[in-house]
């Protein structure tokens, strides 16, 4: 998504994780509703961005097809979403990245569309989700702006994403509780649809 205050909008789909909840399994492979979640995903992304990354650490031909760009963490021990965030943010050929994780299959583009609206209002600043007392900083858009800020931090030490953005000014995207979009699918059980 392009639009003419210069707003470039990429997307990176995080599946670099190890899946320790849901048996090692690769989250992002997982199907949901007869596809894998990360081709679900992907169709979504690709209706509000004009670029896909994917953050993947195994499978790599197999995410290869969802995505324009894929990336890996730079250490081999699964170094969490942060890490995954970087190099997204290092690859992203747009002004702005919004993150999602793979496991929010329900998620839909009304709520991303909202949520690049506000980003578009302060494009310097962090946008971030929150459900009730909640915050959902895995679903977010960050300005490419803050690749320098972001490295800094982690050469530092921090590795929450939550930690690092809460830490600058930032815009947040206010939603329910009980918002249904924000199911995160943690446990094998979660996956039946």
């Amino acid at each position: 998504m392009v639009d003419d205050t210069g707003f470039h909008l990429s997307a990176l789909l995080l599946a670099g994780g190890q899946g320790s909840r849901v048996a090692g399994r690769d989250k992002g492979l997982i199907a949901w509703q007869g596809r894998p979640v990360a081709e679900h995903l992907a169709v979504l992304l690709r209706q509000v961005s004009a670029e896909l990354i994917i953050s993947c650490n195994r499978n790599h031909d197999q995410y290869r097809q969802w995505a324009d760009v894929l990336v890996s963490d730079p250490q081999p021990d699964f170094p969490g979403p942060l890490a995954g965030i970087l190099r997204g943010l290092e690859a992203c050929s747009g002004t702005h990245l919004l993150v999602l994780p793979c496991d929010v299959p329900k998620m839909d583009s009304a709520l991303l569309r909202e949520l690049i609206a506000l980003a578009q209002a302060r494009p310097n600043e962090p946008c971030i989700t929150r459900t009730g007392d909640r915050w959902q900083p895995l679903v977010s858009i960050l300005p490419v702006g803050l690749i320098a800020e972001l490295q800094a931090a982690w050469e530092e030490g921090v590795r929450s994403p939550m930690r690092w953005l809460a830490a600058r000014s930032h815009q947040v995207l206010h939603l329910p509780e009980d918002d249904r979009r924000f199911f995160n699918a943690n446990q094998l059980t979660d996956w039946a649809d």
